[in-house]
């Protein structure tokens, strides 16, 4: 009789009824708990705008790890639900670990040594195959070389993020036991990671550069605590790195030319240490005792560091080439605080004054601007793959990774170093920095050095920007540190032509040279005081500038210098300093000239004695004394006087 009375049409509807509603709150429950462990884990819409990390990236595997981990934390504190659908399943490896499966559900909160060991065992197990190296090579498909240099990204980030700002040591992360079940792990040593991470670094068990002062002839020792094998080689280093000094590298044939270096260095009185960083493998013993005599002809304390027991020879012969050596000066050398310095670079103030200004020392790096040129570009294509470093999504949410500028902020602040950004990738224009004298407190700034030195060996990334310049700013960017860029424009110094104008009030002033001249400005007195230029202190640098020049443009410099021999001898003759020209460059453009293998500029202003409005761009007419003082810096370069 039930069973007749259950079948019974108005009974079965009312109990059709409470099924369906039963059923409707079961997936309204499931589905209001789907949607909590997705806000909270990142899972859902992304409604932060980031990139999402690419397939074969460490935090993604993370994220979908952690999704998992949430959703059966979930599932374990919820009432016993029935499975509608038991024979479902979440994938070949569905297994957590008790261990994993805690470590996940409260990463946020996780010891920093856990989490790192969990983010190392990631970067294995989402591409057991990783390299840096891959990067050295230009590989056919685009978003193959965005991948990797995505990948780049990532991984110092969390470099940075466990080891250098972290504090802890790799060999102990990787003797940590991993929560990752034995069937998922792709376990790396220790050294098998910082080989993978660092591919520039030698094999050996113990790394550390050769020091050798020049003038004592003394090499220095290694420090004890820095014999615990190659592992720890950045951490030991850092802790080795005390006090302040300058660093300097160039090719054997410019050795002439640091020799005028040191000689303004002495004109200055300067008492900083001098040192000049190599990978080893340029100077031999004869361009070494070279420097060694340059050094007691100017009473200059110069050391030579030598990379050669640091770096892999072979991939350093490959790829560590011209600009990208500049990086081997700003990591290896053994100062606290450092004022990188080409080697035709011209100081007219003591260089601790760039160590002590107020912009360097709150950020840690400080940079002037080049010759602002708002006709060159860089590609779309290369803003695709520096956009594609910036921080995922899931790194965001991992490690917290933010930028000072990304490309998801709809407002930026009135600084110059955000000008900069937007010109460079709201607008594409290439030239914004001179890195040719840069303070860095590579304590403070080391992640972003390493990080612009990755980035200058990326295949791609070398045709995206010109020489080393722009990676300074990207590099600190990137690794999510500060950096500050001066906002006055850079001028041109030398000779000051004038002549009147159709306005009897109004006169035209030019200067034309291959120098790019630098200030400092104050706002409180609306002055200009010059601290140093770039392209050295005769009228051209360049070796036999004049012979290239008759054989690029024969009738052009026969018309004007007659023979070879003229044209070099104006070339070698020492640069007098009259006056400079910060151009106005949309009202005055900077203007190209042929002389000096094309690196002759011309700045050009204009002076309204009646209505200051009709001015154009910013002059500066040094006094006798300045030019006195001006002129005797061109005379210890160039080692003679404007008589001679």
């Amino acid at each position: 009789m039930p069973c007749h009375r259950f079948f019974h049409p108005r009974l079965l509807r009312r109990n059709a009824v409470l099924v369906m509603f039963g059923l409707m709150i079961y997936f309204i429950i499931s589905a209001s708990t789907k949607s909590q462990l997705d806000i909270e884990g990142g899972f859902g819409h992304n409604s932060s705008g980031r990139r999402l990390a690419n397939p074969l990236s460490p935090f993604r595997w993370i994220e979908n790890r952690r999704k998992r981990a949430l959703k059966e934390e979930g599932s374990s504190n919820s009432p016993a639900r029935l499975d509608f659908f038991p024979w479902k399943t979440t994938g070949r490896h569905s297994k957590l670990s008790e261990a994993e499966q805690y470590l996940l559900v409260k990463l946020d909160n996780a010891p920093l040594a856990a989490k790192c060991r969990y983010m190392v065992d990631a970067i294995y197990i989402a591409n057991s195959g990783w390299t840096n190296k891959l990067i050295t090579k230009y590989h056919g498909n685009e978003e193959v070389n965005d991948m990797l240099a995505s990948l780049l990204s990532e991984r110092l980030r969390m470099f940075d993020y466990c080891f250098l700002s972290g504090g802890l040591k790799v060999q102990d992360i990787l003797k940590m036991d991993s929560v990752v079940s034995p069937e998922d792990l792709e376990r790396g040593s220790s050294e098998d990671f910082m080989q993978r991470m660092f591919p520039f670094l030698q094999e050996n068990d113990s790394l550390w550069p050769r020091v050798v002062n020049l003038t004592t002839k003394q090499e220095s020792r290694i420090p004890s605590f820095a014999q615990d094998s190659k592992v720890n080689f950045w951490q030991n280093w850092l802790q080795f790195s005390k006090g302040r000094g300058l660093a300097v590298t160039f090719d054997p044939e410019k050795s002439g030319m640091f020799l005028k270096q040191l000689r303004v260095l002495q004109k200055l009185n300067n008492t900083l240490p001098v040192q000049v960083v190599t990978s080893g493998y340029e100077f031999n013993a004869i361009h070494i005792q070279e420097l060694s005599n340059y050094a007691a002809m100017t009473k200059q304390d110069v050391s030579l560091v030598d990379c050669s027991p640091v770096l892999d020879k072979a991939f350093t012969e490959e790829n560590i080439k011209t600009f990208a050596n500049k990086w081997l000066a700003a990591l290896f050398n053994t100062f606290e605080e450092v004022v990188l310095l080409d080697v035709d670079s011209v100081p007219f103030v003591p260089l601790e004054r760039f160590l002590d200004e107020p912009q360097y020392t709150s950020s840690g790096m400080a940079l002037f601007k080049d010759r602002i040129m708002m006709n060159e570009h860089t590609y779309s294509y290369c803003i695709d793959t520096f956009n594609g470093l910036q921080p995922s999504h899931e790194e965001n949410k991992i490690m917290g990774s933010r930028l000072m500028f990304e490309s998801i902020d709809k407002e930026f602040p009135n600084t110059e170093e955000a000008a900069v950004y937007r010109r460079f990738f709201h607008e594409g224009i290439l030239h914004h920095v001179d890195s040719g004298l840069v303070p860095v407190n590579k304590k403070k700034n080391f992640s972003g050095l390493l990080f612009s030195f990755m980035l200058n060996l990326d295949s791609k990334v070398q045709g995206c920007v010109h020489g080393d310049k722009e990676l300074f700013w990207l590099g600190q960017l990137y690794a999510g540190s500060t950096y500050a860029i001066y906002s006055t424009d850079a001028g041109v110094i030398g000779l000051l032509d004038d002549s009147p104008m159709e306005e009897m009030t109004q006169t035209a002033y030019h200067v034309c040279a291959s120098q790019l001249a630098h200030t400092f400005f104050s706002g409180d007195t609306e002055t200009h005081e010059l601290v140093w230029t770039n392209g050295g202190m005769n009228t051209c640098k360049h070796i036999r500038a004049a012979e290239k020049d008759f054989e690029r443009a024969p009738d052009y410099f026969q018309q004007r210098y007659d023979s070879v021999q003229t044209l070099q001898n104006v070339y070698n003759a020492p640069l007098h300093v009259q006056g400079m020209i910060i151009p106005d460059t949309k009202k005055k453009p900077w203007m190209q000239l042929r002389e000096c293998c094309e690196d002759t500029f011309c700045g050009m202003a204009v002076e309204d004695t009646a209505d200051g409005r009709n001015s154009a761009s910013t002059l500066i007419q040094f006094s006798h004394a300045e030019q006195e003082f001006l002129d005797s810096i061109s005379f210890a370069w160039c080692g003679h006087s404007f008589v001679d």
